[in-house]
């Protein structure tokens, strides 16, 4: 019988601040169990105490926040307790490896552009452009910066060509963005975000239920297939996995890019800064915990064959 364990930590460093509140993680288990997939959430010591499993189906997630791990210098730490769970027959996602990448950008577009996934050209020194888009390596949530072809570029930081995601509504210019919550190759929930800056996150995004309809009909409907896409190369790149992919829709060409991707059980903020148009809101299922704990559990079944 197959088993799936969600496996917390309580080392300092290694944290899943941002990746999901344990309501949802809760509620996947849950799910997962009365779909005939025994599942846990637990520690890793009282993982690890439970010995040897026999069943070549026992998957372990590891629930952590990729960043932070990079950021602490925790690597060689998780990696040993990774190595301890495999060696008693586990089957790890979110492993170290994949966090490695997940957790730097530079590495992430040189890993996903070889496997197929779509994104912005990397741009090195000394090399011409026309702008660039510049970010932190290894970090959220920190100011950006757009650098002209007569300025020169911080090789220390993540630069790659500008891709011009500035739409029109109501005779305004926004930067918009595509999220796609995704399990492996499988897309559950697409939204949009926009703002007046070209770094568009959650809290930017003006709650107006007529401005995020009008650009999830003009981005996402016509573009599920570019959306699916990108998250079954996403797969090939990184193997199964609890994405967040942030995709940048090119004003110029209609193509769509990933600009990122990370870990991500469930976007909370997303919810909770919607909520006063829930209703009005053109993905109602994002509003309802038991429809992400069932499609989060449909898509690991499907995902990882355990049923």
């Amino acid at each position: 019988m197959a088993r799936f364990h969600v496996v917390d930590f309580d080392e300092p460093g290694v944290v899943a601040k941002g990746k999901g509140s344990r309501n949802v993680i809760l509620r996947l288990t849950r799910t997962l169990a009365k779909m005939g997939v025994p599942s846990s959430i637990l520690s890793c010591s009282d993982l690890l105490d439970q010995g040897a499993v026999r069943d070549p189906k026992s998957f372990v997630l590891l629930h952590y926040n990729e960043l932070f791990v990079v950021q602490n210098e925790k690597v060689d730490w998780l990696r040993g307790r990774e190595r301890e769970l495999a060696d008693l027959g586990h089957h790890i996602l979110h492993s170290v490896e994949q966090g490695r990448i997940v957790g730097h950008k530079i590495r992430q577009n040189q890993v996903l552009t070889e496997a197929g996934v779509p994104m912005p050209k990397l741009i090195q020194l000394n090399e011409e452009f026309e702008t660039v888009f510049s970010n932190a390596v290894s970090d959220a949530h920190v100011p950006v910066q757009l650098i002209g072809p007569e300025e020169e570029i911080n090789p220390a930081r993540y630069n790659t060509e500008y891709i011009d995601c500035r739409h029109e509504y109501a005779g305004e210019l926004w930067h918009v963005c595509i999220r796609a919550q995704a399990v492996g190759g499988k897309v559950l929930f697409a939204w949009v975000r926009a703002g007046t800056a070209p770094s568009v996150h959650t809290r930017d995004t003006p709650v107006d239920a007529d401005l995020i309809r009008y650009f999830h009909d003009k981005l996402i409907t016509p573009n599920q297939d570019q959306i699916a896409d990108i998250a079954a190369a996403v797969k090939r790149g990184l193997g199964v996995g609890l994405f967040a992919h942030d995709i940048l829709p090119c004003a110029r060409t209609g193509k769509l890019y990933l600009c990122e991707t990370n870990f991500k059980f469930y976007d909370g903020n997303h919810r909770f800064h919607m909520a006063p148009i829930r209703e009005q809101h053109p993905v109602p299922s994002l509003f309802d915990g038991r429809k992400v704990g069932r499609r989060l559990a449909a898509a690991l079944i499907s995902e990882l064959s355990l049923c």
